[in-house]
């Protein structure tokens, strides 16, 4: 697993900048380089954080919500974790999902819940809420206030970090690292000309983030197998969509 530092000192001895060896010993920090090694260090960082922001739905962004709803209360608490909530899966709310009285939360738009749903003058007794919505400024708000202190669970995709620390990992799995190298090498020859490093970098790119798309996004895992038992659905003309035949 490649840290902050690893990932520059390889890119570092690959493309020999500054006259660097390749035993990718140089440089020994990311902080506080000028020039071409600070460079470097800039084109990591961006590199990573472009591939990052490329998807918000990518798994490795993927993480858990987990708070207590208070009583009387139509708010949902913010979540208590270091990450900040960058996208909601939509479909993942659950009151006390490990309990017997567990309950999906329906996702419902928020021009639709405020004419709809939001309490108003005459008022919405404590119960178990149903229905959840997003705030226009992010905040999470219930259809009805609650009568009990429900544990309400979900996932969300965080917004990216930006790597700022020697020891600091890419977001992404491991084996996937190579393409933040490919991608500031790609940096380094638009800013030297080099058209070969380019070239050879961006075959290699393309080819890696093929293969991080089809792991690391929903749905996306079907186009990498050789062989897979999927329905496939025909439309056979003149027939209508309830008529469509899968084979």
């Amino acid at each position: 697993m490649a840290t902050y530092l690893k990932l520059v000192q390889e890119l570092v001895a690959e493309l020999g900048i500054g006259g660097a060896n390749t035993g990718g010993t140089v440089p020994d920090t990311v902080l506080s380089q000028t020039g071409q090694l600070w460079n470097a260090v800039n084109w990591i960082k961006q590199a990573e954080n472009n591939i990052n922001l490329m998807w918000a739905d990518w798994r490795f962004l993927a993480t858990d919500y987990e708070e207590t709803l208070t009583v009387s209360s139509t708010a949902v608490p913010a979540h208590s974790g270091i990450e900040t909530v960058n996208k909601w899966d939509r479909t993942s709310f659950w009151i006390d999902l490990t309990q017997t009285s567990s309950g999906q939360l329906e996702w419902m738009e928020w021009s639709k819940f405020r004419a709809l749903l939001l309490p108003g003058s005459g008022g919405a007794g404590n119960g178990k809420p149903s229905t959840i919505t997003q705030k226009r400024n992010g905040d999470l708000l219930l259809n009805t206030p609650c009568d009990t202190a429900y544990t309400l669970t979900a996932e969300f995709w965080k917004e990216p970090v930006l790597l700022s620390a020697n020891t600091d990992l890419p977001a992404m799995p491991a084996q996937f690292h190579r393409i933040i190298i490919c991608e500031a090498a790609i940096k380094y020859g638009n800013k030297e000309a080099a058209g070969e490093v380019i070239q050879g970098m961006e075959a290699e790119y393309i080819y890696l983030l093929d293969k991080l798309e089809g792991d690391q996004l929903e749905g996306r895992e079907y186009e990498r197998l050789s062989t897979q038992d999927i329905p496939i659905v025909v439309g056979i003309p003149g027939y209508t969509d309830d008529d469509s035949r899968t084979r």
